[in-house]
């Protein structure tokens, strides 16, 4: 076998190829039909006939709301598990009672090892199977499984593309031995792994090739993580990941901005937020030497969420950030502010979670690398380090996935960008979600002369950012004062 590197094949045609990451927003029926193309609804992902088994795994969970979603004829007939976070009495009672009316479907509770946690990933098993072929999907999302979620707020989905069953020669020795046949499947089995209960999902995803799915598994599970443990969890397993697979180019080693952008702000430490949390952001391959990025966070102000669908009121039930939790943080956190600004759907609110880094090359906005995750900013659901960073201690279980160019390389994509989608694609279907139906044209300026591959990710936020004015972020507060004021 020669030892030469082979080369990679020349790009003839000038037109840039477009690439489908497989993420989306949501459909909402309160924004204009044309902010919809692009988006998936539920219907869309489990309303299909063929569907032959499921498992949902999320924090609240409408029981009656996902089964109203599903093809009537597998609504009563297929398995469906459901792994979900009800700790409290009343809300455990009545997931159990709405279980009763359909005896193909098995609850699962799982552990958590502190008060503090919560079972907050959410994450759809699927698998389908029309005349004897069989396929599997991994959906990771950001919405609770209740209607508000999928229809009022600004919600994000990871679809992988449909993944065939392993062919014979394949399964030997892979399904059931202690290799992989990607490192998505590897990471998947790596977080079901924490369920003590979903042994059989780990069997199931062993039974496909992922080997198309480009992106990466960011996961939290509660513990102390520690030794060769403690980089796969995290924001040690976020670090991790960026060191290995993101390569800054030098424009945006000279200048980036970071941007965090989340639904809930957990009670924060400065000394968290500015050592452990800022620096995993910040990584790369080649940070060292490189100019540190700004970091920001998107996050609604006061008047966002006055004039937004849900309200001051209704906002606070997943808005969460208390008056108090900003008080003792806003003499440090003010600075990173920005506001939640979404043309055309600025009055979804948003249940989203992205982080991101961004740099503008020759004044285009390109993406080092993107995460969407179901993990807010807190140290519950990224982690604490402890004992002179030697322990990471996380209290929930998030799950998100992460892209960057490194993912698409190969020898017919060997430039890639990531680039923002400010708008939505041209068309769907929501049967394949073709990557031949993005249709925005990337065919002039330095884009085409790079003769790039492109990856368009459509950021929920609008660019450039708007910084907060002192004081007018949001908070529950507001929707307690209101309360007070109409009683």
């Amino acid at each position: 076998m020669s030892d030469e590197t082979p080369r990679k094949k020349a790009r003839v045609d000038k037109q840039p190829v477009i690439v489908d990451s497989g993420i989306h927003l949501l459909a909402s029926p309160n924004v204009p039909a044309s902010e919809n193309v692009g988006c998936v609804s539920l219907r869309d992902l489990i309303g299909r006939d063929d569907l032959e088994r499921m498992v949902q795994i999320n924090f609240t969970v409408d029981l009656d709301f996902v089964m109203d979603h599903m093809h009537p004829s597998t609504r009563d007939s297929i398995p469906v598990t459901v792994v979900h976070g009800h700790r409290f009495p009343e809300s455990r009672e009545r997931i159990r009672t709405q279980a009763q009316r359909y005896p193909n479907v098995k609850l699962v509770l799982p552990e958590l090892k502190n008060q503090f946690g919560t079972h907050h990933t959410k994450t759809m098993l699927l698998f389908f199977q029309r005349d004897g072929v069989r396929h599997a999907r991994v959906v990771v999302h950001t919405a609770n499984l209740c209607r508000d979620d999928w229809e009022d707020m600004t919600q994000g989905v990871y679809m992988t593309p449909l993944c065939p069953i392993k062919s014979s020669a394949t399964q030997v020795g892979r399904v059931t031995g202690s290799t992989y046949g990607s490192p998505f499947e590897k990471d998947l089995c790596a977080y079901l792994s924490a369920y003590a209960s979903l042994s059989f999902a780990r069997e199931w995803i062993r039974e496909y090739s992922w080997a198309t799915c480009k992106a990466i598994l960011i996961g939290s599970v509660p513990g102390y993580h520690r030794d060769r443990e403690i980089n796969k969890w995290g924001l040690a397993r976020l670090a991790s990941v960026l060191e290995q697979h993101v390569k800054l180019p030098t424009s945006c080693r000279d200048s980036s901005t970071v941007v965090a952008q989340c639904s809930s702000v957990a009670s924060l430490k400065q000394k968290w937020f500015d050592e452990d949390f800022r620096p995993a952001l910040a990584s790369a391959m080649n940070q060292q030497g490189a100019t540190q990025p700004d970091l920001k966070l998107v996050y609604p102000t006061v008047d966002n969420v006055r004039k937004s669908h849900t309200g001051i009121i209704d906002s606070a039930g997943f808005l969460r950030l208390e008056q108090d939790t900003y008080d003792k943080s806003r003499a440090w956190l003010d600075g990173h502010l920005c506001q939640w600004r979404s043309s055309r759907r600025q009055k979804l609110m948003p249940h989203i979670k992205t982080y991101t880094r961004f740099y503008y090359e020759k004044q285009e906005l390109r993406l080092a690398w993107f995460l969407i995750t179901s993990a807010n900013l807190s140290r519950a659901a990224w982690g604490e380090y402890q004992k002179n960073r030697s322990q990471l201690h996380i209290k929930s279980y998030e799950l998100g996935v992460l892209f960057c160019p490194e993912l698409f390389e190969d020898t017919d994509h060997d430039h890639v960008v990531l680039v923002n989608e400010a708008r939505p694609a041209a068309s769907t279907s929501s049967e394949q979600f073709k990557s031949s139906d993005i249709q925005k044209d990337y065919t002039s300026g330095d884009l085409e002369d790079e003769k790039n591959t492109i990856v368009p990710i459509r950021l929920p936020y609008d660019i450039p950012l708007v910084p907060h004015s002192p004081g007018e972020c949001y908070t529950r507060e507001y929707a307690h004062q209101a309360i007070r004021d109409f009683t």
